[in-house]
């Protein structure tokens, strides 16, 4: 019996040795596993970083794209202004027809065309002193005076601006002036002696003794200039 007992002891005593061995195992409070293992700062701010990517993606798409959408394409060449026509009108051509005008008595038409031939080449003299004679015509003496000054600069050795400065002076009052001009255009061209003789624009001046020897009306030739 002792031999049993003594059995049984040892068996009981090895079952509670196991036990207690198997109890220290399981009654540690088991470790939790993280669903993202390491420092909770850094994922924080990879978290962060993330979605301000993902917010500026999103911008982009939703705020610019409309933008570039709206200059490319059938957009972009509607906002384009369409460049303006080259003129390819002749100023000779256009000039000639002013004539033309002039010449029938149309002197609206005609100073209209002399103005779009002065637009082509702001020193087509003829049409400066042109458009001065029917300045002269409308009485706009002013326009006609500045008209015939700058042919006259432009090109010195033309008689016609000349002559119809002493017209323009004449029928404004200013007799010497006239007088200047007058000999001026006498000199450049003879021509100049009858046109002054016939013309109405200068009867103010053919009283005037020095009109007589530019003229030659005193009975005497007319001076040379």
């Amino acid at each position: 019996m002792s031999y049993i007992n003594e059995a049984l002891k040892k068996a009981q005593k090895q079952r509670e040795t196991d036990y207690q061995d198997y109890s220290g195992v399981t009654s540690r409070p088991a470790k939790k596993r993280r669903l993202f293992p390491g420092n909770p700062v850094l994922w924080t701010a990879i978290i962060f970083v993330f979605i301000s990517v993902a917010f500026g993606i999103y911008y982009c798409i939703a705020f610019k794209a409309p933008a570039m959408t709206a200059t490319s394409g059938h957009t972009l060449k509607k906002a384009v202004p369409k460049a303006s026509p080259v003129s390819i009108a002749d100023p000779k051509k256009t000039y000639n027809k002013a004539r033309l005008f002039h010449k029938s008595g149309r002197m609206r038409d005609a100073k209209r065309l002399y103005r779009e031939t002065l637009k082509l080449d702001p020193g087509y003299v003829d049409a400066l002193n042109n458009l001065g004679v029917i300045l002269i015509h409308d009485r706009d003496f002013t326009a006609a005076r500045s008209s015939f000054e700058k042919a006259i600069r432009l090109k010195p050795a033309n008689v016609d601006p000349y002559y119809n400065l002493a017209c323009v002076c004449a029928v404004m009052g200013e007799t010497k002036m006239s007088l200047a001009y007058l000999k001026k255009a006498v000199s450049l061209n003879k021509s100049a002696i009858e046109w002054a003789r016939k013309d109405d624009d200068l009867k103010s001046l053919r009283g005037s003794s020095e009109f007589k020897n530019i003229t030659g009306n005193n009975g005497d030739k007319p001076r040379n200039f």
